[in-house]
């Protein structure tokens, strides 16, 4: 049986890989689609195409981390290590969908290249529908992605496999991101700024995955009831 030192190592390698593929670099790439289309119209098919292998992979990897974990977690809370299967789960398949969208995107700006002058109007409003269809698959996705990374950080939290000191950040960072980027959206509040908000879950879940794979889960994990 593989000790709780080696899972915590495997799940920060995961970590980092879900920060590197499945956060931030297809994004980059995919920040093309955004502009308007006579500009997207010029975005590289292989680099979208890239972007949204990535982003499966990406999805995948919460998974995968679940998963690995699951041995662990749930000797100390079954339901909360269901929650977080669950909750991966329903990352991965609304990532599916925000995939979908992108290459939707990327196609409706292909056939806009192609289009002839007297359709550009036609092109307008239909690709302001599909842009709108991206934005609430995509912010929907968020959601659920960030309160995945949330339920991560209670689960640490609650059984100290790692420095609680650290381990409650996650979750405070989730929910300042959701709070400040993802509700304001449907809530029709002001966000503070993407740049405020956002950045700091960043760097936490960078953090706590370089923690886990220098140091592995090291804590002397206590059972509590579920």
């Amino acid at each position: 049986m593989r000790s709780p030192r080696y899972t915590g190592r495997v799940i920060g390698i995961l970590l980092l890989s879900h920060l590197i593929v499945g956060l931030t670099t297809p994004y980059a790439i995919l920040r093309a689609l955004g502009v308007p289309l006579d500009a997207s119209a010029t975005v590289s098919g292989f680099q979208v195409r890239l972007a949204v292998m990535l982003l499966f992979a990406g999805g995948a990897l919460t998974i995968a981390i679940a998963v690995t974990g699951w041995s662990t977690f749930r000797e100390y809370s079954f339901a909360l290590a269901t929650w977080l299967v669950a909750l991966a789960i329903a990352n991965f398949a609304l990532q599916c969908v925000e995939n979908a969208t992108w290459m939707s995107l990327f196609t409706f700006s292909q056939e806009y290249a192609k289009a002839n002058a007297s359709d550009l109007s036609v092109f307008h409003v239909t690709g302001l529908a599909l842009r709108m269809i991206w934005k609430w698959v995509h912010y929907t996705h968020l959601l659920i992605m960030v309160s995945w990374m949330f339920m991560l950080g209670v689960m640490l939290w609650r059984t100290a496999l790692v420095p609680r000191a650290l381990a409650i950040l996650l979750p405070l960072g989730s929910l300042l991101q959701i709070v400040g980027i993802t509700l304001p959206q449907f809530l029709a509040y002001r966000s503070p700024g993407p740049l405020f908000v956002g950045v700091p879950l960043g760097i936490i879940y960078f953090t706590l995955a370089l923690w886990l794979i220098a140091r592995g889960f090291t804590g002397q994990a206590k059972s509590f009831a579920t």
